[in-house]
């Protein structure tokens, strides 16, 4: 059940991320046998995208959909025992590929967005405002979607990013544990990591442990989003300041103080001594797999601010403006949105397409209705429709769109580590920080 915030950060990424091919995943609209090619630049194949274009390809004859994948998918490593892991310098070399190609005018035609500068390509204009190909098309109901995630997308008044899935950025809490430890936590209330910090030392006090699979990076990468606007303003960065330096200080005093911990015991008898977990919800039937005394509780927030429910995408594309076939992408756009696809057991994430969502709760719990969810640990079906219908207010109530550019992430984390190991201090940190992301957005 347990993971390291640092898988839990790059799990997107090692099934779904976006990056050119080696031949770059330019299109120039060249056809195939006849037919118009749409290139979609993917870090790797997967099932879900695979599907999607065998089962679009047979509904459109005149199609042809290419994957360009930048990195083969995993080869499983000696013994059997899971599979090679992707890098953050593999994350990073995608980030650059891709960047260079685009905003040389080339680049594919359609491309997974999730660790892509976002703002960068919208600011340059390299993206097609996909509110304007909604308005031409009558046969695209808009309101088959999320409206909050929809509307929370956007970058202005432009929606330049399409969500085909995405995952609430949520923590489990033991609720058993802090009534054990009488602490009150309101699961339904944002909070910030200054008022976890207070419930992390109770923990502590009683012999108890608040986040132990909390890593670093992860903690480190929340904080810059969280105040990525301020860090980030208009392509100008603000890491050489007080603000980013606390954040840092307040970072590290998590971890010196022992209110976080980036081991793994909660794969031993420890477990049982945590009161968080770092949690998304990547799937509707996964809500049902926690025992009743975990549930979710909205994540801390590292802005100091009251917001909403964060969410980050899972599957999220954008159309390149260059693309001569815009017509053709913006076909398999939709068709990823559709029922068919929506509803797959191959979608990793929540559906943005809500009837999808409804329908697969349902499913669930028609199996739980036949006793054949034996195998989760939530099987009450009254208790289960209990939970689904939190999650849905979740959803609902998910307004907080968690992005930023993954370069930046790169070079802070990278730096980040010195000042963690007490090699160096948080004010060269911040400046040696400060200097490399001003080079980068200046390319």
């Amino acid at each position: 059940m347990k993971k390291t915030g640092l898988i839990v950060t790059l799990s997107s990424v090692l099934l779904l991320s976006a990056c050119s091919g080696n031949s770059g995943g330019e299109s120039k609209g060249e056809t195939k046998d006849g037919k118009k090619t749409v290139v979609v630049s993917v870090m790797m194949k997967d099932r879900f995208l695979e599907s999607a274009v065998q089962k679009f390809e047979e509904k459109h004859s005149d199609i042809h959909i290419e994957l360009k994948e930048y990195k083969a998918a995993p080869k499983a490593v000696e013994g059997g025992m899971g599979v090679e892991a992707i890098s953050l310098g593999d994350v990073e070399k995608y980030v650059q590929s891709v960047t260079t190609q685009v905003i040389s005018g080339k680049g594919a035609d359609l491309m997974l967005m999730n660790e892509l500068p976002q703002d960068k390509f919208v600011g340059k204009k390299l993206l097609v405002n996909l509110y304007d190909l909604m308005a031409k098309d009558s046969s695209f109901d808009r309101n088959t979607l999320y409206p909050n995630i929809l509307k929370a997308s956007q970058d202005g008044d432009g929606l330049y990013v399409m969500p085909i899935s995405f995952t609430l950025d949520l923590v489990r809490g033991n609720t058993e544990l802090l009534k054990k430890a009488n602490i009150s936590v309101d699961k339904n209330k944002p909070w910030n990591w200054n008022e976890y910090k207070d419930v992390g030392k109770k923990m502590k006090q009683q012999g108890y442990q608040g986040f132990d699979n909390l890593n670093s990076t992860e903690l480190l990468f929340d904080y810059i989003e969280d105040n990525y606007g301020q860090l980030v303003d208009k392509g100008k960065p603000n890491f050489d300041s007080d603000l980013f330096r606390n954040m840092m200080k307040e970072i590290k005093s998590m971890y010196d103080d022992g209110l976080a911990n980036e081991g793994l015991s909660g794969l031993s008898s420890e477990f049982n001594k945590m009161a968080f977990q770092m949690a998304g919800i990547y799937g509707t039937e996964e809500i049902l797999t926690l025992p009743e005394y975990l549930e979710y509780y909205q994540k801390p927030s590292a802005s100091g601010k009251k917001n909403g429910v964060p969410f980050k995408f899972i599957y999220s594309l954008a159309l390149n403006s260059k693309s001569n076939v815009q017509p053709e992408a913006w076909a398999f756009i939709k068709f990823l949105l559709s029922d068919e696809m929506q509803t797959s057991p191959n979608l990793t994430g929540l559906p943005m397409n809500k009837g999808a969502a409804d329908q697969n709760f349902n499913e669930v719990l028609q199996k739980i209705k036949s006793g054949t969810l034996e195998k989760y640990m939530l099987s009450d079906e009254a208790k289960a429709k209990k939970r689904i219908e939190e999650v849905k207010k979740l959803i609902s109530e998910a307004d907080v769109r968690k992005s930023s550019d993954m370069k930046v992430l790169m070079i802070a984390s990278e730096e980040f580590k010195s000042y963690m190991s007490g090699q160096k201090s948080a004010e060269e940190v911040s400046k040696l920080i400060q200097n490399r992301v001003k080079t980068y957005l200046n390319e």
